[in-house]
């Protein structure tokens, strides 16, 4: 079976879709029953995993000599799929072309932009809630990454129960846990990092940065000794001064008790998780939410919301703020932090959690999807 991939999510930097697509074709490597054909747009990166003897590398060349994505999904890639005799086609985020030659499947990571189209600028409605409704209805297969995921694609576009295929997330299949190092030390000295909780992410709007950054300021004033930790590019929508914000407080404590870094690399993100104290990541809506489960690989507590799919991947290991608001992540602060006990009890928690998340399950079952519908 010859499945094809719109592999642009692994060029340039890092993306969560990237990480995604990387961790499942670092499974699908070498298997005998498959072949891959990755397409890409820009360059083919040089990386280990697609060394693979099944995986086929494809630089899709625009004759109109421009960087387009639109021309590259909806001209290039149904070209490329019927010159190259593709069986199947697979889209690891949200779009496949208008007109594609071959079976389809796609993965919707969440569908946010239907319940809360008020979070997105109107250019970025019509591509998700438009393009994606379409290839969402002439997909054969839909892929996502949690049971509530999946009641909400069922909800917004009627989609039917047994075309939608669960296929939880894992911590990167490249993390690995550092005790303190000379290289731990090296990575906090160069953020001005000590004891340090860490809140990781995009700063939207619904991860209530500004919420955090407030509770976290009324726990200093009468718990000495922590630093917040924010990694992530502010994309809030109305835009919030988030540095003017944490310039604020850290002029009123007269020290850096906030820090905020706009990206790190892999490298230096598994150094901040190995040495955070615990981490803290808010939200109104999430499709999954992987630094859940990313943290409590590095052995860590979480305080997150009690909501959508965060209390499906928490489960019983995490501290839950039932409401997005100061007092009560205030209130969550002072209970992981100020109780040893408790803090110990949620690490133990967490251990037992992310046995329940991997990559080669998700791999496993999204290629088993992939080649029912082959056979049908």
């Amino acid at each position: 079976m010859k499945i094809a991939i719109d592999a642009r999510s692994l060029e340039g930097d890092k993306t969560g879709v990237g990480r995604y697509l990387e961790n499942i074709l670092k499974v699908w490597k070498g298997r005998e029953d498959c072949s891959f054909i990755l397409y890409f747009k820009d360059e083919i990166p040089k990386r280990d995993f697609l060394s693979g003897k099944n995986f086929e590398l494809k630089r899709l060349e625009n004759p109109l000599f421009r960087s387009s994505n639109f021309f590259f999904q909806h001209f290039l890639l149904p070209y490329s799929l019927k010159k190259d005799k593709a069986d199947f086609f697979f889209s690891p985020f949200y779009l496949r072309p208008f007109i594609c030659p071959v079976r389809s499947a796609i993965t919707l990571h969440d569908i946010s932009y239907e319940a809360h189209p008020e979070w997105f600028d109107k250019k970025s409605q019509f591509i998700l809630k438009m393009l994606s409704k379409m290839s969402a209805r002439k997909a054969d297969v839909i892929f996502t990454v949690s049971d509530y995921s999946k009641g909400e694609i069922m909800k917004y576009y009627g989609t039917a129960a047994d075309k939608i295929v669960v296929t939880p997330l894992a911590p990167d299949g490249s993390f690995y846990f550092e005790e303190d190092t000379q290289k731990n030390e090296i990575t906090k000295n160069k953020y001005g990092l000590s004891k340090f909780i860490l809140c990781v992410g995009t700063m939207f709007t619904r991860r209530h940065t500004e919420e955090i950054i407030e509770a976290f300021e009324k726990y200093s004033a009468d718990n000495d000794g922590y630093q917040l930790c924010l990694v992530g590019k502010n994309k809030t929508f109305p835009t919030v001064d988030i540095e003017k914000m944490i310039d604020g407080v850290n002029v009123r404590f007269k020290e850096k008790k906030i820090v905020h870094i706009d990206s790190v690399s892999e490298g230096e993100l598994m150094t901040l998780y190995s040495c955070c104290y615990a981490v803290i990541y808010l939200s109104d809506y999430e499709g999954f939410g992987l630094p859940v489960v990313e943290v409590q690989f590095f052995r860590k507590p979480v305080i997150t919301s009690r909501n959508t799919s965060l209390i499906e991947v928490g489960g019983e290991s995490v501290e839950f703020v039932s409401k997005n608001e100061i007092e009560d992540i205030l209130r969550g602060l002072k209970k992981v932090l100020n109780d040893q006990i408790y803090y110990n009890y949620l690490v133990a928690k967490g251990e037992d959690n992310i046995r329940r998340f991997g990559w080669k399950s998700c791999a496993d079952r999204t290629l088993s999807a992939i080649s029912k519908l082959k056979k049908v």
